[in-house]
């Protein structure tokens, strides 16, 4: 039976859910004293009488499928009942509303948030910078969620790690600190140094010396059955990581060695579900070592301040460096020994200073080059195919790598070899390497002049030793993973080059606006023209969002419910100036000096003129012996570090990525600087303190 329908009833019919949830659905909306929806099949019989006569909703179903097919795309359109039992429809339009991803409340997360959850951009503004595309959501949200809660087990169920608002990735601060302190009765002052973020800056601000006894001790003793499981399973990481990464790698050959012109749609996305289950295993692998990494860092700040107190701390950094097998570092290493020799020899010198960075790799490759550089070429070719996997930013597979734009690494080789006043590649290993040496020393000499000291003694060389251990897994799997990652670019590359010559997308990069489910469809339905039309709707309605949310930056930190949470460390306020915070004073125009504070990352003292950079093409601006300053830094920034003097960034702590190559070239950094590249301009004269984690601005641009 027809339920009986209101004359003037009415709203919005769209041929596709406007909210990307249900794929094959109808949506209609209805508007008035109760706003309502329900979804409607494409075709066949329609059962849902209670809203609204049948009829009606034929006929709404009906015009809103023919304005599709008129229009080329996914519509919308108003609709009215005309108390006759039949419908009114009018103003039909393609559906333009952006179209979200990710996480947020209702998108992947608990509909009643943990209260102890806190989102922190700390570490994810570091690894995912920007506004991440949908397919390098949809590829890496899961694993990185399943990765973190495998050390943890029943513990951390039904929480959620890793979560998206406004585009931006987020991790769960608020969950690492509840187990940290509340489970094992641990400080969490020593974790957020090592994270960064801005409750790292809020700790740095209060300078609470007695934050490293505030162990409860009860709590602990009762994990310890745990503690010493979780410290076997550490101790075996280092051991299996060398059957990991031949696991990857084989991965990464098998996708290499595809006869790719011979495979269907189908047959590719096959190859790259296949794959993605190898590339889960490595991120779930990668988060262990993370916590295993953190947890032996964590020990040894608790142990410098606890037994020699807080001054002491930037030990602790130098016994963290000269560590060898760092893949991040060998490359950097690497392209400076290409570069030394070319700069030794004058032919290479004329070749690199006569050419733009773009052009030096065609050059290489042309048919003209002289005899005397082919070396060059070859050593150039071996260190793409070794390195070219990297970019900045490199966990959106947007990005583009190395190997694909070469001029993204040249420009900084182009740098070293006309600029070599900086020094060899094994001066620099030597030299930090004696700096290790050197800071063990010194700590154990500083233990033994109290009684305790030859008991501690021990205990601190052994976290010492296992600290060096899983440095080197800070890095490295994620540099296997991203070998692996680049050959899966290569098919959902060729994956675009055959659908957009079937008309199915229209521009190269159209393929990160779908999520890797929707290119399963597409690859399945590719003939069927009202799933390429929802696909171009949706890739369209997507990069609008993307714009959107790309022009407003990630507030730091936000509550449980994902509301920004505003903190007085995360302003400018946190500046001191002649020992007073406060931003009017530069505003004014005083002379004196001004200081911001931040996380010491690599100890010592440089002075030099700021070069601040809000993205990587900027930041391989920088001038032989300036001072970078930057939002954060990662792998694919890194080769620019030995033309720095030092380094500053708003985003970090004692184990961002940025933190760990300053301390292989023996650069002085500060990180967790909040809002450095707002307070700090081009051309500022700074003095970086990476002991004592203070840079001051000793003269204005």
């Amino acid at each position: 039976m027809n339920a009986t329908v209101v004359d003037h009833v009415g709203g919005l019919a769209w041929s596709e859910d406007p909210r990307g949830i249900e794929l094959n659905a109808l949506r209609i909306d209805f508007e008035g004293a109760s706003p309502h929806s329900v979804s409607l099949p494409r075709r066949g019989p329609i059962r849902l009488t209670e809203f609204a006569e049948a009829d009606a909703l034929s006929t709404v179903r009906d015009d809103l499928l023919e304005a599709e097919r008129s229009l080329g795309g996914p519509s919308v359109l108003r609709w009215r009942a005309d108390g006759l039992g039949g419908a009114v429809t009018n103003e039909a339009r393609l559906i333009d509303e952006p179209l979200p991803w990710g996480g947020g409340p209702g998108r992947g997360l608990p509909q009643t948030p943990n209260r102890l959850d806190r989102w922190s951009r700390a570490n994810a503004g570091e690894i995912m910078p920007n506004v991440m595309t949908p397919l390098s959501w949809s590829v890496i949200a899961d694993p990185l969620d399943r990765g973190f809660h495998v050390p943890w087990g029943d513990w951390t169920e039904g929480r959620r790690f890793v979560a998206m608002y406004d585009g931006y990735v987020y991790f769960n601060i608020g969950l690492m600190l509840e187990l940290i302190q509340q489970r094992f009765g641990l400080t969490g002052a020593h974790f957020l140094e090592a994270v960064g973020g801005p409750e790292a800056a809020a700790v740095e601000q209060n300078g609470d010396s007695n934050r490293a006894t505030r162990i409860r001790w009860t709590k602990l003793v009762r994990q310890v059955p745990y503690l010493l499981r979780w410290l076997r399973d550490q101790d075996t990481l280092p051991k299996r990581w060398p059957q990991e990464r031949a696991i990857a790698e084989a991965e990464r050959d098998r996708l290499k060695a595809l006869d790719l012109p011979e495979l269907s749609d189908r047959d590719i996305l096959r190859e790259l579900t296949r794959s993605s289950a190898e590339s889960e295993r490595q991120v779930i692998f990668l988060m262990r070592a993370q916590s295993a990494v953190y947890a032996a860092a964590q020990g040894l700040l608790w142990a410098i301040d606890r037994w020699l107190g807080i001054e002491k701390r930037n030990l602790v950094l130098s016994v963290l460096q000269g560590v060898p097998g760092i893949r991040t570092q060998d490359g950097n290493l690497a392209l400076r020994r290409i570069a030394e020799r070319a700069s030794r020899e004058s032919d290479a010198v004329d070749f690199v200073r006569t050419r733009r960075a773009e052009e030096i790799w065609p050059s290489l490759h042309g048919a003209d080059l002289p005899a005397s550089l082919v070396w060059l070429r070859q050593d150039l070719d071996e260190f793409i195919d070794e390195y070219g996997h990297r970019a900045a930013g490199e966990l959106e597979i947007a990005e583009p790598r190395w190997a694909e734009q070469p001029e993204l690494i040249l420009d900084t080789f182009r740098e070293y070899v006309l600029n070599p006043e900086q020094g060899t590649a094994d001066e620099t290993v030597a030299r930090q390497r004696q700096v290790r040496i050197d800071a063990e020393r010194q700590i154990k000499d500083e233990l033994f002049r109290y009684p305790l000291g030859y008991l501690r003694w021990p205990l601190f060389r052994a976290q010492i030793h296992q600290a060096r251990r899983l440095q080197p897994l800070r890095e490295n799997p994620k540099f296997t993973l991203l070998e692996l990652s680049q050959q899966q670019r290569t098919l959902w590359k060729t994956l675009t080059a055959r659908w957009i010559d079937a008309g199915l997308l229209s521009q190269d990069d159209d393929i990160y606006y779908l999520l890797f489910e929707e290119m399963a469809t597409l690859a399945r339905r590719s003939e069927d023209p009202v799933v390429g039309a929802r696909m171009r709707s949706r890739i369209r309605r997507r990069r609008a969002q993307f714009a959107e949310w790309r022009q407003t930056p990630a507030p730091p930190l936000r509550d449980p419910r994902g509301e920004v949470i505003g903190l007085r460390s995360v302003s400018v306020d946190a500046v001191v100036h002649e020992g007073e915070a406060t931003e009017s004073n530069d505003a004014a125009g005083s002379d004196g000096p001004s200081a911001l504070r931040g996380i010491a990352a690599s100890a010592g003292v440089a002075e030099g003129v700021a070069h601040v950079a809000d993205s990587p093409a900027v930041g391989r601006e920088i001038q032989s012996g300036q001072i970078l300053v930057a939002r954060f830094t990662d792998p694919g920034w890194t080769p620019i570090f030995p033309l720095a003097a030092a380094v500053v960034t708003e985003i970090g702590g004692v184990l961002s990525h940025g933190a760990i190559v300053a301390r292989e070239f023996g650069i002085p950094a500060v990180v967790n600087v909040q809002k450095a590249t707002e307070f700090i301009r081009s051309g500022d004269t700074l003095r970086v303190d990476g002991s004592n984690g203070e840079v001051t601005i000793l003269d204005r641009a």
